[in-house]
């Protein structure tokens, strides 16, 4: 029984490059071309796909806010996305294969096969960058953060954007900005998936979004 793939990439031609990568192959075959902007959860209802194959622009803009449903099982295609963004892709949106950009075919299928039996993989020097952030995301202190900013911290972990979080605390977009302007500088991180990495590190003691006065 062959493994179905949806592919999911910003670009169109490059999922029509990958689609003739995996043609060839009696055991994967590519059920559905989900053309850029429109949403992959869509495939997942159409041709119930085993494997997603997407980008990190596809995985973090057209999916928005809302999770991966719990069964597509979702492959990454790593276009220099960054060491941080691959691992906070794998924690938080589930990624059950990371597969670079300059990789052989045979990696990508590798990588598809072991997603559709439940597995993880992950190219070898993804797997080092991915140990040594989670590692590092584990010895960090609690940092000394306000309630208001820890309520911030937990919201973007949430996936929610500025205007949601400011809606959720009834406080204004640019005061919004401004809390994560003092959150990226008291954490001494650079981006969004680096603090939605460090918002899943410690999820247990973030508060309830609007216990903050």
């Amino acid at each position: 029984m062959s493994i179905k793939v949806a592919v999911a990439l910003s670009n169109a031609l490059f999922s029509e490059g990958i689609k003739k990568l995996l043609d060839g192959s009696d055991e994967i075959r590519v059920t559905e071309i989900v053309r850029p902007g429109a949403s992959p959860a869509r495939a997942n209802e159409s041709s119930r796909p085993d494997v997603l194959v997407l980008d990190f622009a596809t995985l973090y803009g057209t999916f928005g806010e809302e999770a991966p449903p719990q069964q597509m099982k979702l492959v990454l295609i790593d276009t220099g996305c960054g060491d941080e963004n691959i691992i906070s892709a794998v924690i938080s949106k589930g990624v059950k294969g990371v597969v670079s950009a300059s990789s052989a075919p045979s990696a990508l299928k590798k990588a598809i096969r072991a997603a559709a039996s439940g597995e993880v993989w992950l190219d070898k020097l993804d797997i080092k960058s991915l140990l040594a952030g989670l590692h590092t995301i584990r010895k960090r202190k609690r940092p000394a953060l306000s309630d208001r900013e820890w309520e911030v911290v937990s919201l973007v972990g949430q996936g929610l954007r500025n205007r949601e979080i400011a809606e959720k605390l009834c406080i204004s977009e640019p005061t919004v900005k401004t809390h994560l302007q003092r959150i990226f500088h008291k954490l001494d991180i650079r981006n969004r998936p680096q603090l939605i990495t460090f918002a899943i590190r410690y999820s247990n003691e973030l508060p309830e979004a609007g216990a903050a006065g």
